[in-house]
């Protein structure tokens, strides 16, 4: 897919319309300090700044359909007068894992077939093969057993967001939360580079309250999308209605039946049993961030502060 920006007025470059909304970029390189630039070399960082203060995004989809998708793409947890959002590297931490099947059904299989039908035994790997699968297996497991990092966590109650990056732990009253969705042409397709679309948590160093942060501001990556900034908007459109609406007045899990019915044996049906190792492996080839989600044994949690700010423990990812 080609690039589809539009780029004639240099202070203002437009995306495509989608699902009711055409976002226009301006540069904030002023706001970022020596942040990351978007233009290869033209030093600008180009955002569609959506807070603060808290912009409103008009959609064509109905207000549910908006708030299940930021919810259930995106969230890890509603607790009431808080909930917890996942960063782009759990949602999107599957990129080696689709390199790995990809090297799989268009490499390994046709060699594999080739070289068996001129009479290599079937069941006999050489060792080359076996070379390979390892190097296929490693590339799933670094996807599987990277750390899982914290997700970003919003408190309606006291109006603060909370971020732990890095080793340092970052405490922003929502009215000064920096988040903008960022123009990133660096979305590889077969064509070569094409648009994408970072959506920002601008971490700035006078919110640090433990660790250590630099003198710049640094973007937390909430999500990446590539060609399309659909979910992009869903995303922020559902965080905002939490944190400017309230959380009665947002869709959650219990809306169509608890997220807690994926841990909670109690609710488990001998049928869902009986299912379970083809939904696994269905996930596994379709959805594998899932996968690695639930099993990571190796998930980041939040420091004590955090607990204290939001009144109980809760380390969900």
């Amino acid at each position: 897919m080609k690039k589809q920006i539009d780029k004639t007025n240099p202070n203002a470059w437009i995306a495509p319309k989608q699902n009711g909304y055409s976002p226009t970029f301006r540069n904030t390189k002023a706001r970022r300090g020596k942040g990351l630039g978007t233009a290869f070399g033209k030093g600008v960082v180009m955002e569609d700044v959506l807070n603060p203060p808290a912009k409103i995004i008009p959609r064509d989809k109905e207000t549910k359909q908006v708030q299940q998708n930021g919810c259930l793409l995106f969230g890890a947890g509603n607790h009431g007068h808080y909930m917890d959002m996942r960063v782009n590297s759990v949602t999107n931490r599957e990129m080696l894992t689709r390199a790995a099947q990809v090297f799989f059904v268009l490499i390994f299989l046709p060699a594999y077939l080739i070289i068996r039908s001129v009479g290599y035994g079937w069941f006999e790997l050489h060792i080359v093969e076996l070379c390979f699968l390892a190097g296929l297996l490693a590339l799933i497991l670094f996807d599987f057993l990277k750390p899982i990092a914290t997700p970003v966590r919003f408190n309606y109650k006291t109006q603060e967001v909370y971020a732990y990056h890095k080793g340092a732990l970052y405490r922003i009253p929502w009215n000064e939360c920096e988040i903008a969705c960022m123009y990133a042409p660096d979305y590889m397709e077969l064509g070569g580079l094409t648009d994408a679309y970072n959506l920002n948590l601008w971490l700035y160093p006078q919110h640090c309250v433990n660790g250590k942060a630099g003198k710049e501001p640094v973007p937390l990556v909430l999500l990446n999308e590539g060609s399309a900034h659909d979910d992009i908007y869903d995303y922020w459109e559902y965080v905002r209605a939490y944190m400017t609406e309230g959380p009665d007045k947002v869709y959650t899990y219990d809306d169509d039946g608890s997220r807690a019915y994926f841990v909670d044996f109690s609710k488990l049906s001998l049928r869902l049993f009986i299912e379970l190792p083809f939904i696994f492996i269905v996930y596994s080839i379709l959805e594998p961030r899932k996968i690695y989600v639930w099993l990571n044994p190796f998930k980041k949690k939040w420091p004590k502060e955090v607990h204290e700010w939001t009144g109980e423990t809760v380390n969900w990812h």
